[in-house]
């Protein structure tokens, strides 16, 4: 009888070290597709195994790798979450991902949320110019998107491949859309290549722009306005002639491994908590309507910055492979 009691005791006290066990030493794990900055996926793994016990393998891939990535593992899928991906390319990639409503569905305006829960927004992204202030005078700097096809700048503006990025591609349709979406708009567009160096990755245009080794550069309002509060010498201009909003979200990867831990995953992006420090620290603009970062970083609200009359970027998201084929093209016959 002494033994059955001594082993109930151990069978009791083992169960209460089970269940006395923190949330850092859970076994759960995710991996998350990322196309933001190492800093931010730094910043939200630590925070969010902080949060729920959870280690978030975070890989950072440009947008567009990372859709080719998704489709090439559909059938055996290696990621659980795709995030830091524009609203046009999980659009165009929407059958790979799983729906899922988050919490915060209501708090994102519906221009930046998928109806049907397969992708919800966390950012906005504003596209901006950007110039260095030792290279180019303030009243020579370009303050339109038409004024990148002066001859002045041939060579001198550092722009991202539309390819690998979605923002990018987003500014080309959006200019294209200004001129008129025809052929001669394609011309005008032709020239605006002409006079680009095309880098490979959005974070390279700050920087190459801020050490002087391009007068000017086509940056996301971030990356400039980070630059901006750490005292570099560069000026961030949103274009006269208008620019656009566009969403980067988040979504689960169908047929992922790791369902439950990517659901908190996705609704963590949008925590308020984790937001702020994020608006903070990285500069990035909340998607999230309800949340005041005026007196944390030197960026505007929205309603201050005039849009591209008429744009709307999904209405390129159909012919998204042949424009993009196009501009290969173009560069292929003009670099």
């Amino acid at each position: 009888m002494r033994k059955k009691i001594v082993l109930l005791a151990m069978v009791f006290f083992i169960a209460g070290l089970a269940g006395s066990v923190s949330p850092a030493q859970s076994a759960e794990e995710v991996t998350v597709y990322s196309g933001n900055m190492q800093g931010l996926n730094d910043l939200a793994a630590a925070e969010f195994q902080k949060a729920t016990g959870i280690k978030a393998n975070i890989v950072r891939v440009p947008s567009g790798v990372a859709m080719k990535k998704m489709r090439a593992e559909k059938d055996n899928p290696q990621g659980d979450i795709i995030w830091g991906i524009s609203k046009v390319a999980l659009m165009a990639n929407v059958d790979l991902l799983a729906p899922h409503k988050s919490k915060f569905f209501d708090l994102v305006d519906a221009e930046f949320r998928d109806p049907e829960h397969r992708w919800i927004g966390t950012n906005l992204q504003v596209p901006v110019l950007m110039y260095n202030k030792t290279l180019v005078k303030d009243a020579e700097a370009p303050r339109k998107w038409s004024d990148l096809l002066d001859p002045k700048w041939k060579n001198k503006v550092a722009y991202t491949n539309p390819a690998n990025s979605s923002f990018s591609f987003t500014v080309f349709t959006m200019m294209l859309h200004g001129f008129g979406n025809n052929e001669a708009a394609w011309k005008k567009m032709e020239a605006f290549l002409a006079n680009m160096q095309i880098v490979e990755q959005s974070a390279m245009v700050p920087s190459t722009v801020e050490k002087g080794e391009f007068p000017v550069g086509v940056a996301l309002e971030y990356m400039g306005a980070r630059y901006l509060a750490a005292g570099a010498k560069i000026g961030m201009i949103y274009p006269e002639d208008g620019t656009a909003a566009q969403a980067e979200g988040a979504g689960i990867i169908k047929g992922g491994k790791n369902r439950k831990p990517a659901e908190r995953f996705v609704d963590f992006c949008n925590e308020k908590s984790f937001r702020e420090m994020v608006i903070k620290e990285m500069f990035r603009r909340p998607a999230r309507k309800d949340l005041d970062f005026s007196k944390i970083v030197p960026m505007p609200p929205l309603s201050q910055i005039k849009s591209m009359p008429g744009f709307v970027d999904t209405d390129y998201l159909n012919d998204r492979e042949k424009i993009l084929a196009r501009i290969k093209d173009i560069l292929l016959r003009i670099k």
